[in-house]
């Protein structure tokens, strides 16, 4: 729905998802919007400017929670506002929610510059720092859910690929148990590896850049026309050489047992 247009006819999901196509079309056309009538069942606004003669109501499909737009009248004579109240820092944060994922120490002028571009509006720097804080409580717990989902993964892993080497630690000395490390060789990665690719292994690792930090250290091959096949992850604390032993560890008993090691050649940057 993002920076869509509102039609006669469009549909909507429910009450709430219109609401919010509706605020995001206001903000992102600089006019704010005075609520008529409010109800579940029933929206009607219309344009703050008692000189503009804009006016939208939509209600809900019989019998459904299906909200629909039923008329709009009138079109918009007023200039276009930044300061616009509907782009509340619940909003923002929404707007934010993926840079700030990608990028948890990006500075607040960045934000403020980003929201600028996207939506046409101009945010106080207290509202730039509210909806951050918010972006950030709701991807660490949305991430904080993904961890706790990670026995149930690895369970499903096994079931659904067998001869898959999958392992979960857990630091247990801490209450309640957090995440340790895991790592993850599916079986049809390592049967490409051994079946088509030279005997040489290539280990990386690389910083991930998330609420939660870690390091992914990765293991891949050369097929026969040079392509990159990859063979093993694992995802760790901290890239040291308890890590690294763990890591290659799983690594030599995917790929024949502590007795192949001298068959492979491994390249890394170290």
């Amino acid at each position: 729905m993002k920076g869509k247009s509102l039609v006669v006819g469009m549909k909507f999901e429910n009450f709430r998802v219109y609401r919010e196509a509706l605020r995001d079309y206001c903000v992102r056309n600089g006019f704010d919007v005075e609520y008529i009538m409010n109800e579940s069942g029933r929206i009607t606004v219309t344009c703050k400017n008692q000189n503009c003669k804009w006016r939208l109501y939509a209600s809900a499909i019989q019998n459904t929670t299906i909200f629909q737009i039923k008329s709009l009248k009138g079109e918009h004579s007023c200039a276009k506002t930044f300061n616009n109240k509907l782009a509340k820092s619940n909003y923002i944060a929404k707007i934010l929610e993926k840079m700030i994922r990608d990028n948890p120490h990006v500075i607040n002028d960045q934000l403020w510059n980003a929201i600028n571009r996207k939506c046409g509006v101009e945010v106080s720097s207290v509202k730039v720092s509210r909806a951050r804080r918010e972006a950030i409580d709701k991807i660490v717990g949305l991430e904080s859910m993904q961890y706790d989902l990670l026995w149930d993964y690895c369970e499903t892993v096994r079931a659904r690929k067998p001869g898959s080497l999958i392992l979960l630690r857990m630091k247990e000395d801490v209450e309640p148990p957090t995440f340790d490390k895991m790592y993850m060789s599916l079986h049809v990665m390592k049967q490409g590896f051994l079946s088509g690719c030279r005997p040489i292994i290539g280990l990386d690792g690389c910083f991930l850049k998330t609420l939660f930090g870690g390091q992914l250290l990765v293991a891949v091959g050369r097929d026969g026309n040079d392509n990159m096949v990859p063979i093993a992850i694992a995802v760790v604390q901290v890239e040291n050489y308890e890590s690294w032993k763990w890591f290659l560890s799983g690594l030599l008993e995917d790929t024949g047992g502590m007795d192949s090691a001298s068959k492979w050649t491994f390249i890394s940057d170290r």
